[in-house]
């Protein structure tokens, strides 16, 4: 059973309740769960890695965090993130605490066959992608990252008899990508030398070929099941819609952009599946979702779909100002600042994708577990 396609409108001293029971109610009836889920992405699964790093964008501070257990993690949300309701629906995190970022001083302290999160706000597919901005872990280094832990620090650990049970451990594992958005900002933004380079089908297009690169390097480094989300519609972000006024609910323009390479990922997708052996690729289409969500928000159970849940502060980044009080409706609103969703949005997506139908194609998480 997925997610429900509606919320109720939660009063304030109900939300917090409600979140938490959701996040552990969630169905966990499938055949088998995979041994481990790693995670690569940017802002959206950031669990807190840019904390560790020089760089401006960090969210360590208040309002983040309202809902989420531990207060202000560097998770760019109110509470959870799509990647941590995965981890604790999976029955090997359901009864364990949802892992440290990678970049985290303990995070490899403890033995770990679990899964790790390298996902970094601002970082893109390309390594420039979120530069100006500070340090971050592009997605080629995010892989390297992973590369390290599957030659170094997995087979350290002793927990594997042989070479061969590891890479069946990784060939079983899922592998979740979420990246490209930062790249298309960068590529809008004045002075910057992509969009000079080129025109948006050319730009789509290269960015999907490096995305495709960079899953070739994880499967040559052991993972086989893949989950790769498409790019979210950027012209219906608040940030957008304030700073580009358009005529329409949404920027359409701007999600034109981003559909060229939502297009040509389904292609890229097929083909690497075609070419690399034993590989399983899934497709998170959250775009057309959130895309539906925002122009009738009630009709899927929210009541705002185009103000941001919190106050902005003044570094551009759309973050919101330290110290503020957020709203109090945020179990009904869609964005909590100006560029990144509420935690029920992250829910209904996340749910919708682990085992629900259409939203992750041609399977769900859960059927990409039992594949063998």
């Amino acid at each position: 059973m997925a997610v429900t396609t509606t919320m109720p409108l939660l009063y304030p001293s109900l939300f917090f309740f409600f979140s938490l029971f959701f996040r552990q109610s969630q169905a966990r009836a499938h055949p088998r769960d995979a041994p481990a889920m790693y995670v690569f992405g940017d802002s959206v699964m950031d669990p807190g890695n840019n904390i560790f790093l020089e760089t401006h964008v960090k969210v360590n501070f208040t309002p983040y965090g309202v809902d989420f257990p531990a207060g202000p993690t560097g998770r760019f949300t109110n509470g959870y993130t799509i990647a941590d309701f995965w981890y604790t629906w999976f029955g090997v995190r359901s009864k364990e605490p949802i892992p440290l970022p990678y970049m985290h001083p303990l995070s490899r302290q403890k033995p770990n066959t679990k899964g790790f999160n390298y996902a970094s706000g601002t970082a893109g597919i390309f390594p420039d992608t979120g530069s100006t901005l500070g340090k971050n872990l592009p997605l080629g280094q995010q892989v390297k990252l992973f590369g390290d832990t599957a030659q170094q620090y997995l087979p350290s650990l002793g927990a594997y008899k042989n070479k061969a049970k590891l890479s069946q451990a990784l060939s079983e594992s899922i592998f979740v990508v979420c990246m490209g958005g930062n790249d298309y900002i960068n590529y809008l933004q004045p002075g910057f030398n992509t969009s000079k380079l080129y025109n948006p089908q050319q730009f789509g297009e290269f960015l999907v070929n490096e995305l495709g690169n960079h899953l070739q390097d994880l499967y040559k480094v052991g993972a086989r099941k893949f989950v790769v989300f498409e790019i979210a519609p950027l012209g219906c972000l608040p940030d957008f819609i304030d700073k580009t006024k358009p005529s329409t609910l949404c920027n359409e323009k701007i999600n034109g952009f981003v559909s060229i390479f939502n297009k040509n990922l389904g292609v890229k997708l097929n083909k690497l599946k075609s070419m690399l052996d034993g590989s399983t690729f899934v497709t998170a289409k959250a775009y057309q979702l959130i895309y539906d969500i925002v122009h009738n928000p009630l009709h899927h159970g929210f009541a705002d779909a185009r103000y941001p849940c919190c106050a902005s502060g003044s570094n551009g980044t759309g973050d919101c100002k330290p110290g503020t009080v957020p709203c109090r409706n945020r179990g009904s609103r869609v964005f909590w600042d100006t560029v990144h969703p509420t935690e029920v949005l992250y829910r209904r997506i996340a749910g919708d994708c682990f085992n629900g139908k259409g939203l992750c194609t041609p399977m769900n998480i859960v059927q990409l577990a039992g594949e063998r």
